[in-house]
Protein backbone atom coordinates (compact mmCIF):
# COMPACT_ATOMS: atom_id res chain seq x y z
CA UNK A 1 0.00 0.00 0.00
CA UNK A 2 1.24 3.51 -0.87
CA UNK A 3 2.15 5.28 2.38
CA UNK A 4 3.65 8.67 3.20
CA UNK A 5 6.91 8.78 5.16
CA UNK A 6 6.17 11.65 7.53
CA UNK A 7 9.84 11.94 8.49
CA UNK A 8 10.65 13.14 4.95
CA UNK A 9 8.10 15.97 5.01
CA UNK A 10 8.43 19.50 6.35
CA UNK A 11 7.63 19.35 10.06
CA UNK A 12 4.52 21.55 9.85
CA UNK A 13 3.10 19.52 6.95
CA UNK A 14 3.77 16.32 8.89
CA UNK A 15 2.09 17.74 12.00
CA UNK A 16 -1.06 18.65 10.07
CA UNK A 17 -1.30 15.19 8.49
CA UNK A 18 -0.96 13.68 11.98
CA UNK A 19 -3.93 15.66 13.35
CA UNK A 20 -6.19 12.75 12.38
CA UNK A 21 -3.72 10.07 13.40
CA UNK A 22 -2.25 7.22 11.39
CA UNK A 23 -5.33 4.99 11.24
CA UNK A 24 -7.25 4.40 8.00
CA UNK A 25 -9.27 7.55 7.16
CA UNK A 26 -13.09 7.26 7.21
CA UNK A 27 -15.05 6.55 4.04
CA UNK A 28 -16.49 10.07 4.12
CA UNK A 29 -13.52 12.30 4.85
CA UNK A 30 -15.80 14.99 6.30
CA UNK A 31 -16.73 12.69 9.22
CA UNK A 32 -15.10 13.76 12.50
CA UNK A 33 -13.37 16.71 10.82
CA UNK A 34 -10.51 18.38 12.64
CA UNK A 35 -11.99 21.88 12.60
CA UNK A 36 -8.99 23.66 14.14
CA UNK A 37 -6.86 22.75 11.11
CA UNK A 38 -8.71 25.22 8.87
CA UNK A 39 -7.35 28.37 10.49
CA UNK A 40 -3.89 26.79 10.89
CA UNK A 41 -3.55 25.91 7.20
CA UNK A 42 -5.16 29.15 6.01
CA UNK A 43 -3.01 31.49 8.10
CA UNK A 44 0.38 29.77 8.00
CA UNK A 45 2.80 31.41 5.49
CA UNK A 46 4.55 29.26 2.90
CA UNK A 47 8.02 29.60 4.42
CA UNK A 48 6.82 28.20 7.74
CA UNK A 49 4.54 25.52 6.29
CA UNK A 50 7.13 24.12 3.89
CA UNK A 51 10.26 24.97 5.89
CA UNK A 52 12.00 26.83 3.05
CA UNK A 53 12.71 30.50 2.44
CA UNK A 54 10.91 30.43 -0.88
CA UNK A 55 8.89 27.98 -2.95
CA UNK A 56 9.33 27.34 -6.66
CA UNK A 57 5.67 26.75 -7.58
CA UNK A 58 2.95 28.78 -5.85
CA UNK A 59 0.20 26.82 -7.64
CA UNK A 60 1.49 23.45 -6.44
CA UNK A 61 1.74 24.88 -2.92
CA UNK A 62 -2.01 25.56 -3.18
CA UNK A 63 -2.55 21.93 -4.20
CA UNK A 64 -0.75 20.80 -1.02
CA UNK A 65 -2.79 23.19 1.14
CA UNK A 66 -6.05 21.97 -0.41
CA UNK A 67 -5.16 18.32 0.21
CA UNK A 68 -4.22 19.06 3.83
CA UNK A 69 -7.65 20.64 4.32
CA UNK A 70 -9.42 17.67 2.73
CA UNK A 71 -7.36 15.24 4.80
CA UNK A 72 -8.59 17.07 7.92
CA UNK A 73 -12.19 16.75 6.72
CA UNK A 74 -12.65 20.35 5.56
CA UNK A 75 -13.94 19.48 2.10
CA UNK A 76 -15.44 22.84 1.04
CA UNK A 77 -12.38 24.88 2.04
CA UNK A 78 -10.13 22.32 0.37
CA UNK A 79 -12.08 22.74 -2.88
CA UNK A 80 -11.60 26.51 -2.71
CA UNK A 81 -7.81 26.19 -2.40
CA UNK A 82 -7.79 23.55 -5.16
CA UNK A 83 -9.18 26.15 -7.56
CA UNK A 84 -5.76 27.86 -7.42
CA UNK A 85 -3.76 24.65 -7.98
CA UNK A 86 -2.38 23.53 -11.37
CA UNK A 87 -5.30 22.65 -13.67
CA UNK A 88 -4.90 18.87 -13.76
CA UNK A 89 -4.31 18.59 -10.00
CA UNK A 90 -7.15 21.06 -9.40
CA UNK A 91 -9.65 18.83 -11.20
CA UNK A 92 -8.26 15.69 -9.53
CA UNK A 93 -8.63 17.18 -6.02
CA UNK A 94 -12.04 18.68 -6.78
CA UNK A 95 -13.17 15.28 -8.10
CA UNK A 96 -12.22 13.67 -4.78
CA UNK A 97 -14.02 16.44 -2.88
CA UNK A 98 -17.23 16.23 -4.95
CA UNK A 99 -17.27 12.43 -4.62
CA UNK A 100 -17.08 12.79 -0.84
CA UNK A 101 -19.92 15.30 -0.89
CA UNK A 102 -22.11 12.92 -2.89
CA UNK A 103 -22.09 15.06 -6.04
CA UNK A 104 -21.34 12.22 -8.44
CA UNK A 105 -22.04 14.09 -11.70
CA UNK A 106 -19.77 16.96 -10.67
CA UNK A 107 -17.08 14.49 -9.58
CA UNK A 108 -17.20 12.65 -12.91
CA UNK A 109 -17.04 15.96 -14.77
CA UNK A 110 -13.82 16.87 -12.94
CA UNK A 111 -12.24 13.46 -13.59
CA UNK A 112 -13.25 13.72 -17.25
CA UNK A 113 -11.09 16.86 -17.45
CA UNK A 114 -8.18 15.03 -15.81
CA UNK A 115 -8.11 12.37 -18.56
CA UNK A 116 -4.72 10.95 -17.52
CA UNK A 117 -2.47 11.52 -14.53
CA UNK A 118 0.96 10.17 -13.48
CA UNK A 119 -0.51 8.55 -10.34
CA UNK A 120 -3.09 6.52 -12.27
CA UNK A 121 -0.64 3.71 -13.00
CA UNK A 122 0.26 3.32 -9.32
CA UNK A 123 -3.40 3.54 -8.31
CA UNK A 124 -4.38 0.88 -10.86
CA UNK A 125 -1.65 -1.51 -9.70
CA UNK A 126 -2.43 -1.11 -5.98
CA UNK A 127 -6.20 -1.44 -6.50
CA UNK A 128 -5.82 -4.59 -8.61
CA UNK A 129 -3.70 -6.16 -5.87
CA UNK A 130 -6.29 -5.34 -3.20
CA UNK A 131 -9.35 -6.37 -5.19
CA UNK A 132 -8.12 -9.75 -6.40
CA UNK A 133 -9.03 -11.39 -3.08
CA UNK A 134 -12.49 -9.83 -2.77
CA UNK A 135 -15.64 -11.91 -3.08
CA UNK A 136 -17.98 -8.91 -3.12
CA UNK A 137 -19.74 -8.73 -6.49
CA UNK A 138 -19.39 -4.95 -6.67
CA UNK A 139 -15.65 -5.04 -6.02
CA UNK A 140 -15.27 -8.00 -8.36
CA UNK A 141 -16.97 -5.91 -11.05
CA UNK A 142 -14.55 -3.04 -10.38
CA UNK A 143 -11.62 -5.47 -10.60
CA UNK A 144 -12.88 -6.69 -13.98
CA UNK A 145 -13.22 -3.13 -15.31
CA UNK A 146 -9.68 -2.26 -14.21
CA UNK A 147 -8.32 -5.47 -15.71
CA UNK A 148 -10.13 -4.82 -19.01
CA UNK A 149 -8.98 -1.20 -19.38
CA UNK A 150 -5.49 -1.70 -17.98
CA UNK A 151 -5.63 1.68 -16.24
CA UNK A 152 -7.35 3.41 -13.35
CA UNK A 153 -11.08 4.09 -13.89
CA UNK A 154 -12.25 6.96 -11.64
CA UNK A 155 -15.83 6.77 -12.92
CA UNK A 156 -16.20 3.13 -11.89
CA UNK A 157 -14.70 3.89 -8.48
CA UNK A 158 -17.22 6.72 -7.94
CA UNK A 159 -20.04 4.19 -8.42
CA UNK A 160 -18.46 1.69 -6.02
CA UNK A 161 -17.75 4.43 -3.48
CA UNK A 162 -21.41 5.52 -3.61
CA UNK A 163 -22.60 1.95 -2.99
CA UNK A 164 -20.30 1.69 0.02
CA UNK A 165 -21.48 5.05 1.34
CA UNK A 166 -25.12 3.98 1.01
CA UNK A 167 -24.43 0.93 3.18
CA UNK A 168 -24.73 -1.67 0.43
CA UNK A 169 -21.46 -3.39 1.37
CA UNK A 170 -20.20 -5.44 4.27
CA UNK A 171 -17.76 -3.84 6.70
CA UNK A 172 -14.88 -5.78 5.13
CA UNK A 173 -15.77 -4.58 1.62
CA UNK A 174 -16.24 -1.01 2.83
CA UNK A 175 -12.79 -1.12 4.44
CA UNK A 176 -11.34 -2.14 1.08
CA UNK A 177 -12.96 0.91 -0.55
CA UNK A 178 -11.50 3.08 2.22
CA UNK A 179 -8.05 1.62 1.53
CA UNK A 180 -8.32 2.41 -2.19
CA UNK A 181 -9.37 5.99 -1.39
CA UNK A 182 -6.40 6.30 1.01
CA UNK A 183 -4.04 5.05 -1.70
CA UNK A 184 -5.53 7.58 -4.12
CA UNK A 185 -5.00 10.44 -1.65
CA UNK A 186 -1.48 9.37 -0.67
CA UNK A 187 -0.33 8.86 -4.26
CA UNK A 188 -1.62 12.27 -5.36
CA UNK A 189 -0.19 14.00 -2.27
CA UNK A 190 3.23 12.41 -2.83
CA UNK A 191 3.16 13.49 -6.48
CA UNK A 192 2.33 17.11 -5.59
CA UNK A 193 4.90 17.24 -2.79
CA UNK A 194 7.66 15.90 -5.03
CA UNK A 195 6.77 18.39 -7.76
CA UNK A 196 6.96 21.24 -5.23
CA UNK A 197 9.87 20.22 -2.99
CA UNK A 198 11.80 17.72 -5.16
CA UNK A 199 11.52 15.10 -2.37
CA UNK A 200 10.16 11.57 -2.79
CA UNK A 201 8.39 11.07 0.54
CA UNK A 202 7.00 7.62 -0.18
CA UNK A 203 7.58 5.12 2.60
CA UNK A 204 9.89 2.35 1.42
CA UNK A 205 8.86 -1.16 2.38
CA UNK A 206 11.73 -3.20 3.81
CA UNK A 207 11.39 -6.84 2.79
CA UNK A 208 13.09 -9.33 5.03
CA UNK A 209 14.28 -12.67 3.80
CA UNK A 210 12.49 -15.70 5.29
CA UNK A 211 15.74 -17.65 5.65
CA UNK A 212 18.36 -16.48 8.13
CA UNK A 213 21.49 -15.20 6.51
CA UNK A 214 24.44 -17.52 6.76
CA UNK A 215 27.64 -16.07 8.07
CA UNK A 216 30.47 -16.32 5.64
CA UNK A 217 33.72 -17.75 6.98
CA UNK A 218 36.31 -15.08 7.61
CA UNK A 219 39.36 -15.86 5.46
CA UNK A 220 42.73 -16.03 7.19
CA UNK A 221 45.08 -13.42 5.82
CA UNK A 222 48.81 -13.15 6.17
CA UNK A 223 49.93 -9.95 7.90
CA UNK A 224 51.26 -7.35 5.52
CA UNK A 225 54.92 -6.32 5.92
CA UNK A 226 55.43 -2.95 7.58
CA UNK A 227 55.73 -0.06 5.15
CA UNK A 228 59.26 1.25 4.66
CA UNK A 229 60.05 4.59 6.27
CA UNK A 230 60.00 7.45 3.77
CA UNK A 231 63.39 8.54 2.52
CA UNK A 232 64.65 12.08 2.65
CA UNK A 233 64.19 12.38 -1.12
CA UNK A 234 60.48 11.66 -0.87
CA UNK A 235 58.29 14.59 -1.87
CA UNK A 236 56.99 16.22 1.31
CA UNK A 237 53.27 16.74 1.71
CA UNK A 238 52.12 20.27 1.12
CA UNK A 239 51.50 22.24 4.30
CA UNK A 240 49.40 24.82 2.45
CA UNK A 241 45.91 24.88 3.98
CA UNK A 242 42.98 24.21 1.69
CA UNK A 243 41.15 27.27 0.49
CA UNK A 244 37.73 27.30 2.16
CA UNK A 245 34.68 27.49 -0.10
CA UNK A 246 32.85 30.73 0.59
CA UNK A 247 29.38 30.19 2.03
CA UNK A 248 26.52 31.12 -0.22
CA UNK A 249 24.87 34.28 0.91
CA UNK A 250 21.21 33.86 1.88
CA UNK A 251 18.70 35.06 -0.67
CA UNK A 252 17.21 38.50 -0.01
CA UNK A 253 14.28 37.86 -2.33
CA UNK A 254 11.06 35.87 -2.03
CA UNK A 255 9.25 34.43 -5.04
CA UNK A 256 5.46 34.42 -4.97
CA UNK A 257 2.65 33.78 -7.42
CA UNK A 258 -0.04 36.35 -8.08
CA UNK A 259 -3.40 34.95 -6.82
CA UNK A 260 -5.17 36.35 -9.89
CA UNK A 261 -2.96 35.87 -12.99
CA UNK A 262 -0.59 33.39 -11.24
CA UNK A 263 2.50 35.15 -12.62
CA UNK A 264 5.58 34.23 -10.58
CA UNK A 265 7.59 37.26 -9.50
CA UNK A 266 10.25 38.25 -6.97
CA UNK A 267 10.08 40.79 -4.15
CA UNK A 268 12.56 41.88 -1.52
CA UNK A 269 12.37 39.69 1.61
CA UNK A 270 11.55 42.79 3.66
CA UNK A 271 8.17 42.83 1.87
CA UNK A 272 6.98 39.67 3.67
CA UNK A 273 3.60 40.28 5.25
CA UNK A 274 3.11 43.51 3.26
CA UNK A 275 0.79 44.24 0.37
CA UNK A 276 2.34 44.52 -3.10
CA UNK A 277 1.11 45.07 -6.63
CA UNK A 278 1.42 42.43 -9.35
CA UNK A 279 3.79 43.52 -12.12
CA UNK A 280 1.56 41.90 -14.75
CA UNK A 281 -2.12 42.42 -13.85
CA UNK A 282 -1.70 45.15 -11.15
CA UNK A 283 -3.84 43.30 -8.58
CA UNK A 284 -2.88 43.93 -4.94
CA UNK A 285 -2.03 40.97 -2.67
CA UNK A 286 0.02 40.21 0.46
CA UNK A 287 3.46 38.57 0.31
CA UNK A 288 3.39 35.43 2.53
CA UNK A 289 5.43 35.37 5.74
CA UNK A 290 6.69 38.09 8.01
CA UNK A 291 6.08 38.67 11.67
CA UNK A 292 4.80 41.32 14.03
CA UNK A 293 2.49 43.93 12.60
CA UNK A 294 3.19 42.91 8.99
CA UNK A 295 2.13 39.32 9.62
CA UNK A 296 -0.95 40.54 11.47
CA UNK A 297 -1.96 42.66 8.49
CA UNK A 298 -1.42 39.73 6.09
CA UNK A 299 -3.84 37.61 8.12
CA UNK A 300 -6.75 40.10 7.94
CA UNK A 301 -7.87 38.70 4.58
CA UNK A 302 -9.02 35.29 3.35
CA UNK A 303 -8.04 33.91 -0.06
CA UNK A 304 -10.76 32.26 -2.14
CA UNK A 305 -11.37 31.39 -5.77
CA UNK A 306 -14.60 31.61 -7.70
CA UNK A 307 -15.96 28.04 -8.16
CA UNK A 308 -17.20 28.97 -11.65
CA UNK A 309 -14.42 30.90 -13.40
CA UNK A 310 -11.56 30.13 -10.93
CA UNK A 311 -10.66 33.82 -10.47
CA UNK A 312 -8.81 34.28 -7.16
CA UNK A 313 -9.74 37.08 -4.79
CA UNK A 314 -9.08 38.28 -1.25
CA UNK A 315 -11.80 39.37 1.18
CA UNK A 316 -11.70 40.60 4.81
CA UNK A 317 -11.96 37.90 7.48
CA UNK A 318 -15.30 39.45 8.47
CA UNK A 319 -16.74 38.18 5.16
CA UNK A 320 -16.38 34.51 6.18
CA UNK A 321 -19.73 32.70 5.92
CA UNK A 322 -21.20 35.45 3.72
CA UNK A 323 -22.14 35.40 0.05
CA UNK A 324 -20.08 37.46 -2.39
CA UNK A 325 -20.13 38.05 -6.14
CA UNK A 326 -17.18 37.25 -8.38
CA UNK A 327 -15.61 40.40 -9.82
CA UNK A 328 -15.11 38.67 -13.18
CA UNK A 329 -18.17 36.48 -13.92
CA UNK A 330 -20.53 37.86 -11.24
CA UNK A 331 -21.25 34.34 -9.92
CA UNK A 332 -22.46 34.25 -6.32
CA UNK A 333 -20.75 31.96 -3.79
CA UNK A 334 -20.18 31.68 -0.04
CA UNK A 335 -16.80 32.31 1.58
CA UNK A 336 -16.01 29.31 3.83
CA UNK A 337 -16.50 29.97 7.52
CA UNK A 338 -13.53 29.49 9.81
CA UNK A 339 -14.47 26.68 12.17
CA UNK A 340 -14.01 27.32 15.88
CA UNK A 341 -11.03 25.61 17.56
Amino acid sequence: MVEIDLSKLASEVSNILMLRGTSLPPLCLADHAHTHAGSVIDDMPDDKLFGVAQISDADMAMAIRSMLLIRCGLISEGSMFAMMAPKIESDFICGIAERNLGHNDAAKNHFHKVQEHPVYQTLHKEAMELLKSSMDKRLTRLHGILELHGDWEPYAFIDVYTEAREGQMSSASEEMVRKIQAIEFNALFLHCYQQLMGIDARKVEVKRSAEPQRRRPVPTRQPKPAAAAPTASATPASNKPATPTPAKAPSNEVRVGCPKCKAIQSFDASKRGQKVQCNKCSVTFAVPGGNGAAASNAQTSVRVACPKCRTAAAYPQSKRGQKVNCSKCNASYTIPSRAAA
